[in-house]
């Protein structure tokens, strides 16, 4: 399952005005809009129209598609606060001292715990009455908490197997997911250093294994990959391609 698979507002949204007529057009165009799809292009495609009938379907029902800072109306939760918040004690208390008692609780239990802190960043954020300013840094932590127990699961699933099977194993995901949507097969990147100089870095696949590859003409990177580094760099590419395919 990939990040498109659970935005179902936005996608619902999409489902809706790609049925829409002439006389709902701009209130479905609004709806999808609303819930998070900024790409004119893609509205206008969905709805069947072009992009100046989007810009005028928005400012007909009063909004501004030129404001940057236009946000994604909030969407309604099916859980409360109160349902979650015995959830995240509990994990805490299970896993917190399996994590603080030794340097190495491994990276199930680590994940774990990560896991727990996320379940009290989401019970902290169904809050109405939360401030802003603490909402805004509550949500950055709940990424932050999410992306740490990947890398751990990405260093599980390294413990168990070579980048060779890994590598085969993201190449039948990718497979039978390439009728769906397009897939990434390289990138160029261009990394900034501390010292202010900047290294290009390129990332393919190797033929036949799919394991993913490093290339750079810069003496200082290692392009050697371990298998988690192989997973991660796989996931990081299949985000970008994610997002790319909405503005397609």
């Amino acid at each position: 399952m990939n990040a498109s698979d659970t935005d179902s507002a936005r996608l619902n949204a999409l489902a809706a005005l790609s049925k829409s007529t002439d006389d709902n057009r701009a209130e479905l165009t609004e709806a999808a809009w609303r819930t998070g799809t900024r790409n004119a292009g893609e509205l206008a495609s969905v709805a069947g129209t072009d992009r100046d009938a989007v810009f005028a379907d928005l400012t007909a029902r009063g909004i501004d598609w030129r404001d940057p800072d236009a946000a994604p109306a909030p969407r309604p939760e099916k859980v409360a606060a109160q349902l979650v918040e015995p959830v995240a004690r509990a994990a805490e208390e299970a896993f917190g001292p399996l994590v603080h008692d030794t340097h190495d609780p491994g990276p199930l239990t680590t994940a774990a715990w990560q896991l727990a802190i996320a379940y009290r960043s989401i019970a902290a954020l169904l809050l109405d009455e939360l401030p802003d300013a603490e909402r805004e840094e509550t949500a950055e932590e709940l990424s932050d908490r999410l992306q740490i127990a990947l890398h751990q699961s990405h260093i599980y699933r390294a413990s168990r197997s070579t980048p060779r099977r890994l590598g085969a194993q993201t190449g039948r995901t990718d497979a039978e997911i390439s009728v769906l949507q397009p897939l990434p097969s390289a990138a160029k990147i261009t990394l900034t250093l501390p010292s202010g100089e900047s290294m290009t870095v390129e990332l393919g696949s190797e033929e036949g294994t799919g394991v993913t590859t490093v290339r750079s003409d810069n003496p200082l990177l290692d392009t050697a990959l371990e298998a988690h580094d192989h997973l991660e760099l796989h996931t990081a590419l299949d985000t970008v391609a994610q997002v790319l395919t909405r503005h397609l």
